[in-house]
């Protein structure tokens, strides 16, 4: 079950990004990764086998993490100098509270218009 929840807020996550269908694997293992607990950089880069020192490792692993922090499905937080990340469940509450009010202004407007 966890796979199709997963799978559903990835696809909101990722929605029409040109390499979803290669970053949606490895989105839902940093959410089961995340799920056991908050993990530094380096350390969840090794559980996603990405090298730490490869710049391109790196620009992969912070392109496959943006969408999941702009939808705040995970925050970070610097900690002794370390950024740790972490499932957020309120910055995700709030941004399906936002996309939320989005929908209903679209959707009532477009309701609307059917109705004259």
């Amino acid at each position: 079950m966890m796979d199709v929840g997963a799978e559903r807020l990835l696809t909101l996550a990722y929605g029409n990004h040109p390499k979803s269908s290669s970053l949606i694997p490895e989105g839902r293992k940093v959410l089961r990764v995340l799920r056991e607990g908050p993990r530094g950089i380096e350390e969840l880069m090794r559980e996603l086998n990405l090298n730490p020192l490869s710049a391109a490792n790196r620009k992969h692993f912070y392109i496959l993490l943006k969408p999941l922090r702009e939808t705040g499905m995970i925050a970070a937080r610097r900690i002794n100098g370390k950024t740790i990340y972490y499932l957020s469940y309120e910055g995700f509450s709030q941004y399906l509270r936002d996309l939320r009010k989005e929908a209903e202004f679209w959707l009532r407007e477009a309701s609307e218009v059917k109705m004259q």
